[in-house]
Order: structure tokens, then C-alpha cells, then sequence
């Protein structure tokens, strides 16, 4: 069940909150700061996150290219991987399929994460740590008895919100920033390209005005 702080607050202090009193002063709002690289089978390697504006807006939502605009902050408290898998039907269950693709990237070429901010790093860690945001959670089975057949789908692990760094981890305005991750060969996907999506959800400072 999603958490919300309820508290009683007084008229003048409702009134400050809803009127600054300076426009100087930022306001404060729940963000996710987002970006999809495609992976490409027995090709891809590497891929650099947040660098670049996507023109597409489904696959990202930064404003500059590896940075923020002047004044604003973004304070991170959790990261997170989405693999843009679609559920998968196939005529033998020998195939691999959507839990495979992930399993690729988590156990099989050992998919590390990097945190990199005006040249400093923050990581490598292991891939495994940056569970889904969401996804699909029914299930749709459908059997033949004339062959063989399997559906599945997948999601990187868990719904608990990511890789929780508590606010340590804060991206001034105009400093380079990204996230990079990074296997240890190629990877060999039935889904290919392959479209990844690396996240950081958390609170965004920016001008009133």
C-alpha cells in the first residue's frame, strides 16, 4: 500500500506553503528522472543513460543533454531498471523468452550499474539491485495438445521501489551526471533491440516562478 503523511497543519501555515514568500526560494515536488538505451543482441555491451534528449518522449524526459537546467536540484532516493518486455508466446518450450533476456542481463554476463557525477563514481554495483519500477502482474496460460507451447512474461525482480540511496545522492544544476551499465560480453536476446529503461526517483527542486 502506497505511504502518505497525514498531518494537521494550521491555516497561516497552509497559507505559507500554498503562497512563497519568495520566488526565489524553490518548490519541492515527487519526480523520476528517466531514460531507454536499446540493447542489441550479440552486439551491445554498454550503454550510457541520461546523456541525451529523447525526442520521443516515452523514453525519456530530460530537459538538457547529461545535465539540469540552471537552478534546478534533483535529489535522488531511489534508482531503478525496467526491461521493456512484452509477454511472450512460443511454439516449443525450449525457446528462451522474456525471463531469459533478463536473466542475460542480471546473472548470465553479470550486469554491473555505475552512478558517475562530475567525474566521480558511485558504483560499479551488481545489475540484480535495480528492480523494476512495475509491470504486468496477471497471467495467461494456454495449453495445445498438438505441440508444445509456453507463455511468460517477466519483470527485474520486486516492486519495492528500487535501489533506495535516501537522499545521499544530490545532482546540482549544470553538472554532469549519468548512469551507466555495463555487461561482461554480449548478450545473446530474443527480443532484439532490446529497450531498457534506467530511473531515479526522488525530489526535484526547482523555481516557483
Amino acid at each position: 500500500m502506497a505511504r502518505m503523511r497525514v498531518v494537521a497543519r494550521t491555516r497561516p501555515a497552509l497559507a505559507r506553503a500554498a503562497n512563497p514568500q519568495s520566488a526565489k526560494e524553490p518548490e519541492a515536488l515527487p519526480w523520476v528522472l528517466f531514460d531507454t538505451q536499446a540493447w542489441t543482441t550479440a552486439a551491445t555491451v554498454t550503454q550510457t543513460y541520461f546523456t541525451t534528449v529523447q525526442n520521443d518522449k516515452t523514453l525519456g524526459n530530460m530537459e538538457g543533454p547529461g545535465q539540469l537546467p540552471d537552478p534546478q536540484y534533483f535529489e535522488v532516493h531511489y534508482i531503478g531498471c525496467d526491461f521493456l518486455l512484452s509477454p511472450n508466446s512460443v511454439a516449443s518450450v525450449a525457446a528462451a523468452g522474456p525471463l531469459n533476456d533478463i536473466a542475460q542481463f542480471l546473472f548470465a554476463q553479470r550486469g554491473i550499474w555505475t552512478f558517475n557525477i562530475s567525474n566521480k563514481r558511485v558504483g560499479p554495483f551488481p545489475l540484480s539491485f535495480l528492480h523494476a519500477s512495475g509491470g504486468p502482474t496477471g497471467y495467461l496460460a494456454i495449453t495445445n495438445a498438438a505441440a508444445a507451447q509456453k507463455n511468460e512474461y517477466g519483470n527485474n525482480g520486486i516492486f519495492d521501489g528500487g535501489f533506495c540511496v535516501g537522499g545521499a545522492l544530490l545532482i546540482p544544476p549544470k553538472v554532469s551526471f549519468d548512469i551507466t551499465l555495463q555487461v561482461a560480453a554480449v548478450l545473446t536476446l530474443q527480443t532484439s533491440p532490446l529497450n531498457v529503461r534506467v530511473w531515479m526517483a526522488g525530489a526535484l527542486y526547482r523555481r516557483v516562478l
